[in-house]
């Protein structure tokens, strides 16, 4: 019974979802918050098991089909045990500036460039760089990106992971 309840109100979300008032399509400016995860990738698999953590974001609609976007938030990497060691949680705080393109009405494409700024005593900045595809239904906003960190001192870790926002 719960399996039947959770496919009929998640069908009744779908076809809810769709349907995007013409006031809402007409704001230039919308804001979201949203929940990030990831799994590192890469050197950082090795020290972390994976990321989480929560973002704002700006959309500003230059054309239908295009927004200009602005995002900072926060992560928090789970260190592990690797070779003996334990490691330390991290903390990085990214602030990004990009571009979103609806290829159709609910599903586009992302792209960011900025930096981030590590919160720990190491602390200092990365180069960052996070393009995705995304899917929008009514308020929600589902995001799977790839994040690059350039690291100080040459070499570059990544984050596989996704963005789930409300929007206003």
């Amino acid at each position: 019974m719960k399996k039947v309840f959770f496919i009929v109100a998640l069908t009744a979300a779908s076809f809810a979802g769709f349907a995007q008032s013409d006031k809402e399509a007409s704001k230039p400016l919308s804001f979201s918050v949203g929940v990030e995860a990831g799994l590192p990738l890469g050197d950082w698999n090795d020290i972390y098991s994976f990321a989480i953590g929560g973002s704002v974001q700006a959309d500003y609609k230059v054309a239908p089909e295009l927004a200009i976007t602005l995002n900072a938030g926060y992560l928090n990497f789970s260190g592990k045990t690797f070779s003996g060691i334990k490691y330390p949680s991290a903390g990085l705080v990214p602030v990004l500036a990009g571009v979103k393109y609806f290829f159709s009405e609910n599903i586009y494409g992302s792209g960011q460039l900025g930096l981030s700024f590590g919160t720990g005593s190491g602390g200092g900045s990365n180069f960052t760089y996070a393009p995705g595809v995304g899917f929008k239904f009514s308020q929600f906003d589902v995001l799977a990106k790839y994040t690059g960190y350039s690291v100080k001192g040459g070499g570059s870790s990544s984050l596989v992971g996704i963005r789930a926002a409300y929007n206003f």
